[in-house]
């Protein structure tokens, strides 16, 4: 479901608790959920996130409920009893008095049951005025004049109960009766008493014997003498004004200065999201404010002292009031750790200490306070104070509150619950005892975060509700410190001071600063759903509802308690509740609300969910209920309107709200009639079932209540139409016509579901005369609209007609209530009063004159108010007799009203308070029709009590609008002879505005910069208006109105003597090409406009000067483009020897003339620099003027050493400077650029010429590293033709940059090699390494073959060795086959020398041949020659080599040598048969002995006596090994790295320790085993065929006898020059990039590393 649910604008971001179960399972993991830590997501996108997972629920049906039960007990201070038949308390003497509602007027009306309802009936039957609720179904209400007889007529009216006297002894503290004595008393004024008369009360009760006395709506209050309390009291007691009496104690503020001090915190700790408080207003009174205070300029709409004490703003003692304003809306100007809640909402501050004294108190009532503050536009008001006494009581100051916000719902008022935790329970200070205020506990922070602080006060109220309702961090906050204030008791949290050295910031612990933070929470909240989701104006209800829904459980699950109330304030959890806190993104849950939903006793709203309970539901329902009762007991409960919270399952199990056990809600089904919160809380996981559930929202007694609901679940609302009737679905033009006049009927229908409705039938009927009025079928009604018709109609019988309304009365429409599901509200029935002739109500004209028509009748009932001249009207009437005989006539007239626009029937209660009046008392005598005095002449006076011109400069108009009053004439004698007239008269809309701006002198700024002032718009006309500003720059530079990025602003309505202060910010441009000039200035001029008068136009108008801006650019370029400032530079890559050009181009970006030093510093300052501008050329440093605007370039010249090799670098530093302190620095690398560059080129135009034969055919090739950087070189070659022997003689494997040498590369062509100039084409590659890089460079050669004769000689028998052991003389034969493996036939000689071992030829050997011509010897063909060889007597003993040569045309064409040696069989004895015997023996015995020496030589040589040189490894340039240091390191095995202990040490194991130790390279890797599979690279051998070796360094000796063609060995590598440490060698892990298929085939990665780069090549990659 959740899936299906998530919001389109999910897609768009790419992204932006808890039932124990049902039977009370603990579980501390629902609450110890994390903050959430799904990073993929910006601040921004979870704001948006949430904001599209909140919306407006819509009750889906409407249903009567059971009111609560009945008990017929009236609850009173003095004692609880039923009237009827219990006996009643009686008071001290005096104060019993049965009779006192005859000169008050005060009396109890006790109803049947607790319904609004019928009080509303009884209201308009009996013309009373409710003035206090009484539990548990009574109200203490004003009688009507005369009170005797609005008395009589109560105690027969059957929905009454027991009226009776309410005693002035009732009206008086249980305590104060019991003769406490107290200086110091609360008194409650009746509610209706004007404001006009509290200032006579006031005085009154000082002539009672008051010392000081103040009143306001909701309290008064006195000091006077002890003595002078029990005649005082008794006084009052009697005077009707007041209603009750009590003791009450002075105001203190909730500071715990005593709480440990455990780390500073940041307040903003619980508040996440960009929300910032923007247009939100709010309002706190404390103890003052330190208007300088960096943290809170520009956002202080103003401090008001006339609710204090004295009448100074100032913070001058402890500093509470600034400290708690800057947690609150403190942006952090000065340390942005202090950062209050909402940094940019605005704060209406009033100051109620005494500065000499320090007292902290208050004159007027908190009702008056917080009433100016919500005229300011405040909406969250935050008082950290309390009364310094009865606590836990709902006092006088907690009604007050009540009565405010109930009747200004749009408040929500905080209040901090005091700092007297450990004095037990019931500690709340009031006005926090009040229902409709959010009541502020503190909690820890730091590392005991997560629990309540000890000092917060403990719960519950004395009447058992839920207190405190939240908490909020308030241990160790720290945060602005006023600079005036003499006695701060924080301790300093932040390094910052103010002008005075004092600091600027301090910490403080206590309730109020936990209230500061919750106040902001609040704003924050309340601008979220404001601006989020798009609700304009939400009730406190709402706010307060969300608040506590979000709230987190502190420890383990025990929500309620006494301690936390409903938890700790979590703007997280209470704007994007989530699920799984991890990945919000993917968890978001649904938050349904509904808010300002009225709902009168007896009925019920159901809103229906498809809902998934397995991740838990949270739901909560807070109402802003009417003021509890001031005469109950404390222990008695003060809930007037009692809401019951229900959430239905798809089965039908019900769970009722605050029915809580280990944090969640149970299965108990007890109603709550105690608190005007009501909380369900499922776990997750708890609950698994999905389907239709069903939210209840029950009203079981009292009087039209409005509440803010707030739902959050996995779930979707389900929608469905519900066509409804109402009271006042039948409105006739006439409440009683007469007969036979013809008066119109409005008949009216609304669809209150959720979805659209089809065609629907309406019939409308007279029950009593059987008439059908209208019948016929409707159109589709949208959901939440009203439809109605007019009828006009004529009745002509007099008395009760029963009139009846349906509608869809064929059941077209499928509804959540008809006649067959829910409640039926399709049928309405209403009794019309028809009356015959007898009394009628006629309005004058204008000039006195008695209209004589119906027509002009309702034309002369209308009147126009004289708005700028008058605060009331006079309307003159005449009551009309038109029967016979003499008859007294009554008259009633109702209290002013206002008609509901499209609900002419639906009267509202005015804004303003209005008094009425008649010129004559009744009742009045007329005579019979025709006759003299068939009239009385009479004037109803109705008065605006709020309008005031007495003040010309200061006029208060009577508020616009239409006001009807009802005058009703009776027969005295028979009330059913009636008629009534409904005078209407209407007060124009006067749009009357007082613009005041506020800081438009001296505005100056710099370029780029703002200034700002505003505009303060008042209305002063007579109702709430709408006013747009627009503001023009004479220059058109940016405007911005608060804080947004137009120059235009709808302000929103402005009530009556209400202002809105608008900040109007300008931009000063930021300067181009040297403008706005310093000292120039700009004119903006703002226009404020009506939309409802579009004459009304005030402008004002304010001078910006631009101040001079010294600023300027330096951007450093070279031929790519620009390097960047310092902390982006670039490496500029060169070459050893290169000249780098570079420019800075130095632009003046200020508005004023610029004197400028340009400085390079080099890191190595031998490198060359030259620096030119215009005419200035230096080696370090230019100077430079430039105007405004002006740029120019700097030219760099740097010159990069010849012998600078890879990787030497210089830093340069170019700074650009004004003064020492302003300066701009472009640093930039130049390096040089690792260049790897081969050059490799080969023999003259590329070929290689070779001849047949037994030695190598060279071509040479010349490698040069053209690079920088030494290179390891490796060879290889293309694979030759089979039978050609190819080989490098001399391959090259190291060399340093820009050094060149020659390699030769030998070929053996195979025998009978055709001549040919291109036999093949042979590719040389050579390939550079360095440090893992690699380069290489080919050369691709022709191979020629060139004609060539090549005699290849052989002996017929290798194993016969005749030319051995020649005897003198005698001689001895040798076969030798002579073969033509050349291409060309040989015709030649045989010839033949013997050689000694230095090659000398001898003459003491003849040799001489079978045959020595070689006639024609044919390509391949082969010939035998016996070759004799004969020693003469001269020959010498020794090893001869007999070679024997063929030449053709002078050509030797082919050699062959024989190993000869001339018999010994001559000699005469001795050692080797040349020493004699005598001489040989002696000589062998010495030999022996120097044998026997030697070897016990060679054995002690062979002990070890290492010196640990040998360690080092070949090649390995390093420094000694001293004192053998380096060797015992090698060979101790327990340092070893990564190896396993064994024991020994290998010569590999020390060379590997030896290495790592010193730092070196590791060595290449060994070359693999096994070569690739498939087709080989060219010019490696195939698979077990070995190169058979590579050509020799030389060619062979001249002379050496011919043998078989060579098997050449593989040369060993030649090792690399020493004259430095040579480079690492070519890392084998390294190898060349893979191809973009991956490894081929059948290879292992160890073969690509040595091969891979020849499959490339092979493959053209």
């Amino acid at each position: 479901m959740q899936a299906l649910r998530r919001p389109l604008l999910m897609l768009v971001l790419l992204v932006l608790t808890s039932l124990s179960p049902m039977l009370a399972v603990s579980s501390e993991s629902v609450e110890s959920i994390d903050e959430p830590t799904d990073t993929l997501m910006s601040e921004v996108e979870r704001l948006a996130l949430a904001a599209s997972m909140w919306h407006v629920a819509t009750p889906t049906e409407r249903i009567q409920v059971s009111l609560q039960p009945s008990t017929g007990v009236l609850n009173m201070n003095i004692g609880s009893f039923d009237p009827t038949v219990d006996e009643h308390p009686a008071p001290g003497i005096g104060l019993f008095n049965a009779n006192d509602f005859t000169t008050t007027g005060l009396a109890i009306v006790q109803l049947h049951a607790h319904d609004g309802q019928i009080l509303e009936e009884l209201i308009d039957r009996h013309d009373f005025t409710p003035l206090d609720f009484i539990s548990d179904e009574a109200w203490l209400v004003r009688l009507a004049d005369p009170p005797v007889d609005s008395i009589r007529s109560l105690l027969v009216d059957d929905d009454v109960r027991w009226v009776g006297a309410q005693h002035p002894g009732w009206r008086i503290d249980a305590s104060l009766l019991a003769g406490d004595a107290s200086q110091r008393l609360a008194l409650i004024p009746a509610a209706d008493l004007s404001y006009g008369g509290f200032e006579s009360l006031s005085l009154d009760l000082i002539r009672m014997g008051a010392h000081n006395a103040w009143c306001g709506v909701g309290v008064c209050e006195v000091e006077l003498p002890p003595s002078m309390a029990p005649s005082f009291i008794s006084s009052v007691a009697n005077d009707g004004r007041i209603i009750w009496i009590e003791p009450t104690a002075e105001f203190s503020l909730h500071n715990a200065a005593a709480a440990a001090a455990s780390g500073v915190i940041d307040v903003r700790a619980n508040a996440t999201f960009t929300l910032d408080g923007s247009g939100e207003m709010i309002a706190i009174a404390d103890t003052g404010l330190d208007l300088d205070h960096p943290d809170l300029t520009g956002r202080v709409a103003g401090v008001y002292t006339q609710f204090g004490l004295d009448s100074s703003p100032a913070d001058s003692n402890t500093g509470h009031g600034t400290h708690i304003a800057v947690s609150a809306i403190g942006d952090g100007q000065s340390n942005g750790n202090a950062t209050g809640m909402a940094p940019n909402a605005d704060l209406v501050m009033y100051a109620l200490e005494h500065d000499p004294t320090g007292v902290f108190g208050r004159i007027g009532s908190i009702y008056d306070l917080l009433r100016d503050a919500e005229q300011k536009t405040a909406r969250i008001a935050i008082n950290a104070w309390g009364a310094n006494g009865n606590y836990g009581q709902y006092s006088a100051d907690s009604r007050s509150v009540d009565i405010f916000v109930h009747d200004k719902p749009s408040m929500l008022p905080l209040f901090s619950v005091g700092d007297l935790g450990s004095q037990g329970a019931s500690q709340i200070t009031p006005p926090s005892t009040a229902k409709n205020v959010l009541a502020i506990g503190a909690s820890e922070t730091g590392s005991t975060s997560g629990s309540v602080a000890s000092f917060s006060s403990i719960g519950p109220s004395l009447d058992g509700r839920v207190k405190p309702d939240l908490v909020a961090p308030g241990v160790d906050v720290c945060s602005g410190r006023a600079e005036e204030a003499k006695t701060s008791p924080g301790l300093t949290c932040s390094s910052e001071t103010h002008a005075n050295g004092d600091d600027v910031y301090t910490m403080l612990s206590g309730t109020s600063q936990a209230t500061a933070v919750a106040g902001g929470v609040a704003a924050l909240t309340r601008e979220f759903i404001r601006e989020e989701v798009g609700i304009s104006a939400p009730s406190g209800s709402l706010v307060k509802a969300a608040m506590i829904n979000g709230a987190r459980d502190l420890g383990s699950p025990d929500i309620p308690n006494n301690a936390e109330g409903w938890g700790q304030v979590d703007l997280d959890r209470t704007v994007l509740p989530v699920w799984d806190a991890s990945s919000p993104s993917t968890s978001a849950l649904a938050t349904f609300m509904d808010d300002n939903t009225p709902l009168d006793a007896g009925f019920g709203l159901l809103y229906a969910f498809e809902l998934d309970a397995s991740h838990g539901i949270d739901i909560t329902l807070a109402w802003s209920d009417e003021a509890g009762s001031a005469n109950a007991a404390q222990s008695e409960s003060r809930l007037v309107n009692n809401l019951d919270l229900v959430l239905v399952d798809p089965s039908g199990n019900e769970w009722y709200g605050n029915n809580f056990a280990n944090g969640f809600t149970t299965s108990g089904q007890a109603s709550d009639s105690v608190n005007n919160v009501e909380r369900i809380k499922v776990a997750p996981g708890t609950l698994s079932t999905s389907g239709q559930w069903l939210v209840k929202v029950l009203h079981r007694g009292g009087t039209t209540q409005s509440f803010g609901l707030v739902v959050t679940a996995d779930a979707t609302p389900t929608p469905q139409a519900d066509l409804a009737l109402y009271n006042g679905s039948i409105i006739p033009s006439s409440p009683e016509p007469l007969r036979n006049d013809l008066i119109a009927i409005r008949i009216g229908w609304i669809n209150q579901g959720t979805l659209a409705t089809g065609s629907f039938r309406v019939i409308f009927e007279d029950l009593t005369s059987g008439d059908t009025l209208f019948e016929g079928d409707r159109s589709a009604l949208a959901a939440g609209t009203i439809d109605s018709l007019l009828i006009q109609h004529q009745f002509v019988t007099t008395g009760t007609h029963s009139m009846r309304l349906r509608v869809d009365t064929n059941d077209q429409v499928a509804e959540m209530n008809d006649g067959t599901t829910g409640i039926d509200n399709n049928i309405w029935e209403q009794d019309i009063e028809v009356t015959a002739l007898g009394v009628r109500v006629v309005a004058l004209n204008d000039d006195g004159t008695v209209p004589v028509t119906s027509e002009d009748r309702e034309a002369a009932a209308i009147r126009t108010f004289d708005v700028r001249n008058q605060t009331g009207i006079d309307i003159p009437i005449h009551i009309l007799h038109e029967g016979t005989g003499e008859k007294n006539v009554t008259l009633s007239v109702t209290g002013v009203q206002v008609p509901q626009p499209g609900r002419p029937d639906f009267l509202l209660s005015p804004e303003d308070t209005w008094s009425k009046g008649v010129s004559q008392l009744g009742p009045y005598t007329v005579q019979g029709e025709g006759e003299v005095g068939d009239f009385q002449l009479l004037t109803i006076h109705l008065e605006d009590e709020d309008a005031d011109l007495s003040d010309p400069a200061s006029p208060r108009y009577a508020r616009s609008g239409t006001f009807v009053v009802d005058v009703t004439a009776r027969y005295q004698d028979n009330p059913t002879v009636a008629h009534t007239q409904r005078l209407t008269f209407t007060i124009d809309q006067l749009d009357e505005v007082l613009i005041t701006p506020l800081g438009t002198e001296g505005l100056e700024a710099e370029p780029g910069d703002s200034a700002g002032f505003r505009i303060s718009v008042a209305n002063i006309g007579n109702s709430p208006a709408q006013y747009s500003i627009s503001c023009e720059s004479e220059n058109r530079w940016q405007i911005m109105l608060k804080d947004t990025n137009s120059s235009t602003l709808e302000i929103e309505p402005i009530g009556i003597r209400e202002y809105r202060a608008i900040k109007i910010d300008l931009f000063v441009p930021p300067v181009v090409n040297g403008v706005p000039l310093t000292g120039s200035t700009d004119t903006v001029t703002c226009y404020v406009t009506s939309t409802n008068d579009a004459s009304m136009n005030f402008s004002e108008s304010a001078v910006i000067t631009v101040l001079p801006q010294q600023s300027f650019d330096a951007d450093l370029y070279d031929d790519l483009g620009p390097i960047g400032p310092s902390s982006k530079n670039r490496e500029v890559l060169v070459d050893s020897g290169e000249q780098i050009n570079m420019n800075l181009t130095v632009e003046n970006t200020g508005n004023t003339d610029l004197d400028l030093n340009v400085k390079i510093q080099p890191a190595n300052p031998t490198w060359p620099i030259e620096v030119t501008a215009g005419e200035q050329t230096d080696a370090r440093q230019v100077s430079i003027a430039l105007s405004p605007g002006e740029s120019i370039d700097v030219h760099f010249v740097l010159g990069v050493p010849g012998a600078a090799e890879e990787g030497d670098a210089n830093s340069f530093v170019i700074r650009t400077e004004f003064t020492s302190q302003v300066f701009i620095s472009n640093t930039t690398l130049l390096k040089v650029r690792d260049e790897l560059a081969l050059n490799l080129q080969g023999p003259v135009g590329d070929v290689i010429e070779t001849e047949i034969g037994s030695s190598f055919s060279y071509g040479s090739f010349n490698v040069t590293n053209t690079g920088n950087a030494p290179l390891t070189l490796g060879w290889s070659n293309g694979l030759a033709p089979d039978g050609w022997v190819v080989g490098f003689a001399n391959p090259i494997t190291y060399l340093e940059p820009r050094e060149e040498k020659t390699v030769r590369f030998g070929l053996i062509p195979p025998p009978n090699a055709a001549a040919d100039s291109q036999a093949f084409d042979l590719l040389i590659t050579v390939t550079g390494g360095n440090n893992g890089r690699l380069v290489n460079s080919s050369v691709r050669v022709d191979v020629a073959v060139l004609p060539s004769q090549f005699a290849n000689m052989t002996v017929s028998d290798d194993n016969i060795r005749p030319f051995r052991s020649i005897v003198k003389e005698e001689g001895a034969t040798q076969s030798i086959v002579i073969r033509n493996d050349g291409n060309l036939p040989i015709t030649g000689a045989l010839s033949a020398l013997v050689l000694d071992v230095d090659g000398n030829a001898s003459s003491s050997w003849t040799v001489s041949f079978s045959d020595t011509a070689i006639e024609g010897l044919g390509v391949g063909e082969s010939l035998t020659v016996d070759v004799t060889v004969t020693p003469k007597s001269s020959a010498s003993k020794g090893l001869m080599l007999t070679q024997i040569s063929v030449t053709s045309e002078e050509q030797t064409v082919g050699t062959f040598s024989i190993e000869t040696t001339v018999s010994s069989v001559d000699s005469n004895g001795g050692l080797f048969a040349v020493l004699p015997l005598y001489i040989s023996i002696p000589l062998i015995g010495v030999l022996i002995a120097a044998g026997a020496v030697l070897a016990l030589r060679m054995k002690r040589s062979g002990e070890l006596e290492d010196d640990g040189s040998e360690l080092v490894a070949p090649d390995a340039f390093v420094n000694p090994d001293h004192l053998g240091t380096r060797r015992d390191e090698a060979l101790d095995i327990g340092h070893a790295v990564n190896e396993i202990a064994s024991a020994e040490v290998s010569q590999d194991e020390i060379a590997a320790a030896l290495a790592q130790s010193l730092n070196l390279p590791p060595a290449p890797a060994a070359v693999p085993q096994g070569l690739p599979p498939g087709a080989m690279p060219r010019g490696l051998p195939a698979p077990g065929a070995l190169p058979r070796g590579l050509p020799p360094a030389g060619l062979p000796p001249a002379g050496l006898p011919l043998k078989s063609l060579p098997q050449i060995p593989m040369p060993m590598p030649t090792p690399l020059p020493t004259p430095v440490p040579a480079p690492a060698p070519i890392a084998a892990a390294a190898g060349p990039p893979l191809p973009p298929s991956g490894l081929p085939d059948g290879w292992t990665m160890e073969q690509w590393q040595h091969y891979g780069h020849q499959w490339l090549q092979r493959n053209g990659q």
